[in-house]
């Protein structure tokens, strides 16, 4: 494959100090919980995922929901579903929007739950509630998941990382208790391409990265798009332009961001070209797709 020429760029280093503490934080609670969910973007699940989770939350079976289905290619999501579970996964695709009635998810967690209480040797007599806790990055989509789930009290939501701050318990329907944790990315992202993916789907606060950064990732990510025609229709656009310069002059013509003397308002531009593809105006995007297994490869199972 060929290098991204982003991956020039330096890295932001972004890592506030509350997930350090969220991260300890979610450990030292881990003990409480029957099943952990772990929650990732369906448009990126490798890169929307966090290693250290895997490290850990071993010791508590996992499922893992690949949210915003809605927003990826379907295609794109079934080949990772068909990846992850090949390794061993519990893999849920879900629309956090459109969940609709929750039953069905919650009662595939309860068997779970239930089921590793059976195997920790943990008497199932009703002393408490089953637990899961909910875990991932930031803005993958927990609390608007857990409020489509919940008996009682609903969690924060917020369009940007960083709303839920420190662990809280939710009832869930069918007599079930849930903890909602904080997003909690990891120090040290593998290149800027990594991040740009985690930053595009709103994973990393846009001005940690730059606006026009991002909206010209956006440009080379749509460029890859073998079918990004409603992209381009969108801008009045019959295929992908050339230059970035040319796809935010056609975003700023189309949406009337135009400044005085018919110059280009950049920052406005990118930040409305973000926004359709966050709000899946542009068509269902998929950032990275699934790599290829080797016919002598051995799937690594996950942890029960």
């Amino acid at each position: 494959m060929t290098e991204s020429p982003f991956n020039v760029l330096s890295l932001s280093g972004w890592y506030p100090g509350h997930m350090l503490k969220a991260g300890r934080a979610m450990q030292e609670v881990l003990r409480l919980v029957d099943l952990v969910i772990e929650v990732v973007d369906a448009r990126a699940p490798a890169s929307s995922r966090n290693p250290r989770f895997r490290e850990m939350l071993q010791s508590r079976p996992a499922v893992l929901l690949l949210n915003k289905a809605d927003l990826a290619d379907p295609r794109v999501s079934r080949r990772w579903q068909a990846y992850l579970e090949a390794a061993g996964e519990r893999v849920f695709l879900v629309e956090a929007q459109g969940l609709g009635d929750p039953a069905r998810l919650l009662a595939s967690w309860r068997q779970l739950a239930e089921a590793a209480r059976t195997e920790r040797g943990a008497r199932l007599a009703r002393t408490r509630p089953l637990r899961v806790m909910i875990a991932g990055v930031p803005n993958v989509g927990k609390s608007t998941l857990i409020n489509a789930m919940s008996a009682g009290r609903r969690a924060q939501v917020g369009p940007k990382p960083g709303v839920t701050r420190q662990n809280q318990w939710v009832t869930l329907r069918e007599d079930m208790e849930l903890l909602d944790t904080p997003g909690v990315l990891w120090p040290k992202i593998a290149d800027k391409e990594h991040e740009l993916r985690l930053a595009l789907a709103g994973c990393i606060r846009d001005e940690v990265i730059g606006i026009e950064l991002l909206a010209e990732f956006l440009w080379v990510v749509l460029s890859r798009q073998p079918e990004a025609s409603a992209a381009w229709s969108r801008y009045g656009l019959e295929a992908a332009p050339t230059t970035y310069a040319d796809f935010i002059a056609a975003v700023a013509r189309r949406r009337g961001l135009l400044q005085a003397g018919g110059r280009i308002d950049h920052e406005r531009s990118a930040t409305a070209a973000l926004k359709d593809f966050r709000e899946g105006r542009l068509g269902r995007i998929s950032l990275e797709v699934p790599p290829e297994r080797r016919a002598d490869e051995v799937p690594e199972k996950a942890d029960a």
